[in-house]
């Protein structure tokens, strides 16, 4: 009787484990072998030195589990600016109204361990992806992206507390108007989150994310360091779940004094994350 209650306790939470507890931290859970989701993202990116600032970036996902450890998925990216008279960090931006389709990119995440049946959870993660909009100021480009990371997940309390940190390698080869050839760049990322059940279907916490870039992939050409803190809410049901996560920038470099204060050149005074997900 003891192992049959175990053994539905377990199926429960498994069954919940392709959840997206957090708006930017991933998990080391995967879709069972068969299984569908579709998801979309809405991230609203608000504020720059001065002036009127709004980038919304929106992601529609459809994925599935290919085995019970590898799960796949294929995006459609695209994005709404509304920017006028705004000043970022180095200076003034072009004003634009305008929405667009931005590319397209597909994930693969490799569960090597999982939560519920091991001590922690790990997965690795591969992104690639392509651009055609300039996140920071709208402008267009073309970006080739590869997005690896390394996804590290515990629970404690019998499930009631989820913790998990990521760190992300990103090289993008960027190719602006007018320009001759690409130019290669570097991002480095580190976030965590930790997430409470404080009632049936729901969980709040916390998320933090560090983010860097280095110009020509060179460590030593750091061209900002950007670090957000903020709350996250979550609420799930057997078929779907969606998560909220609004997430200041606290401290970053260089301000517009070259220093440490907030960098508003390629991010925002503050993020707001919203992925809602159907299982199918």
């Amino acid at each position: 009787m003891i192992l049959a209650l175990l053994a539905v306790g377990l199926s429960l939470a498994q069954a919940r484990a392709d959840e997206n507890l957090f708006g930017y931290t991933y998990t080391s859970d995967v879709l069972p072998k068969g299984k569908w989701e579709l998801e979309q993202w809405v991230t609203s990116r608000m504020g720059k030195e001065s002036g009127r600032f709004l980038g919304m970036d929106l992601r529609t996902e459809i994925e599935t589990g290919v085995t019970d450890h590898l799960q796949a998925s294929l995006y459609l990216n695209y994005n709404y600016f509304n920017i006028n008279d705004a000043v970022a960090s180095s200076g003034p931006l072009d004003d634009r109204n305008r929405f667009g389709v931005s590319g397209t990119s597909a994930e693969f995440k490799y569960q090597l361990l999982s939560p519920y049946k091991d001590s922690f959870g790990l997965a690795l993660y591969l992104e690639p992806g392509y651009g055609t909009i300039e996140a920071a100021d709208g402008a267009r480009h073309q970006e080739i992206e590869l997005e690896g990371k390394l996804i590290l997940e515990k629970h404690w309390f019998e499930d009631a507390l989820v913790g998990t940190f990521n760190y992300t390698l990103e090289p993008e080869w960027e190719k602006g108007d007018g320009d001759s050839g690409f130019s290669v760049h570097l991002k480095m990322e580190g976030a965590t989150g930790l997430a409470y059940h404080i009632a049936p279907h729901w969980y709040a916490g916390l998320e933090t994310r560090v983010q860097t870039e280095f110009e020509d992939a060179d460590l030593n050409k750091s061209q900002f360091v950007a670090v957000f803190v903020g709350p996250v809410l979550h609420y799930g049901t057997e078929r779907w779940w969606a998560t909220l996560t609004v997430l200041p920038q606290v401290w970053g470099w260089p301000d517009a004094q070259g220093t440490g204060g907030l960098t508003l050149d390629d991010h925002e005074r503050v993020e707001v994350r919203l992925k809602a997900g159907y299982n199918f």
